[in-house]
């Protein structure tokens, strides 16, 4: 039978408030693998539903639906959100106004990639297809965006509206198509890629647990020199 030595307090006391602190972090991943599970599934369903021609008042619930939506861009309001580069060539995301022809309303587009000055502008009533996005929200790292440079991170819609001087419905389309070499914008190409390492996350945070209570069980285990009369 295994003996173990009493063990100190303080180190005692170390021991158990590390096994429920990783243990909690464990559990918090393993709910947010239920979290995240259950946004994939919304979003797949939500993509398989046919294209919207037109955007219902309520707006509120649209997200990951796709559209084919006829309006008018207002190009002297593009604002530009920052890009990674694509090969050498840097640029941004033309994130323009669109005016709805149903309706009236003002949306914003992101109509893909370009260096500034070398996108495409063209003139009267277009179709755009794409798929609407939630806004990316600030997140704790980022820089702040630049309404003045008209220099963007993440969509602000009401800082966005007060900058292009329009009433914006909140609502971020991002144009969908098949990318020329050399033709700007380039448009993405609709698919929805969300990260999902939650799992591994809980299973590190639990075997680091596992390894806690080991090691500590080890050092304070009897061992047969403890055993010897010598």
């Amino acid at each position: 039978m295994i003996k173990f030595k009493k063990p100190e307090l303080i180190p005692l006391l170390f021991i158990i408030a590390a096994v429920v602190v990783l243990s909690g972090l464990g559990v918090w991943q393993l709910e947010r693998l239920a979290w995240k599970n259950a946004m994939i599934a919304d979003i797949e369903r939500a993509q398989l539903e046919p294209a919207l021609g037109t955007l219902p008042q309520d707006v509120s619930n649209v997200d990951y639906r796709s559209v084919a939506l006829t309006g008018t861009f207002m190009y002297d309001k593009t604002l530009h959100m920052v890009a990674p580069p694509q090969g050498s060539v840097t640029g941004f995301y033309m994130v323009t106004p669109f005016a709805l022809e149903d309706d009236g309303r003002i949306i914003l587009v992101n109509r893909g990639f370009s260096p500034v000055g070398m996108e495409s502008k063209p003139e009267g009533a277009q179709t755009v297809r794409g798929v609407i996005r939630p806004a990316r929200p600030k997140r704790m790292f980022f820089i702040y965006n630049d309404a003045q440079k008209n220099v963007w991170f993440y969509e602000d819609i009401p800082a966005m509206a007060r900058a292009a001087g329009l009433a914006l419905t909140p609502v971020v389309v991002e144009a969908v198509g098949a990318a020329e070499a050399g033709v700007y914008p380039a448009p993405g190409n609709g698919k929805i890629r969300l990260m999902n390492d939650h799992l591994q996350y809980a299973i590190t945070w639990f075997s680091l647990a596992a390894i806690a209570v080991v090691m500590f069980g080890g050092y304070y285990r009897k061992s047969d020199i403890d055993k010897s009369p010598y």
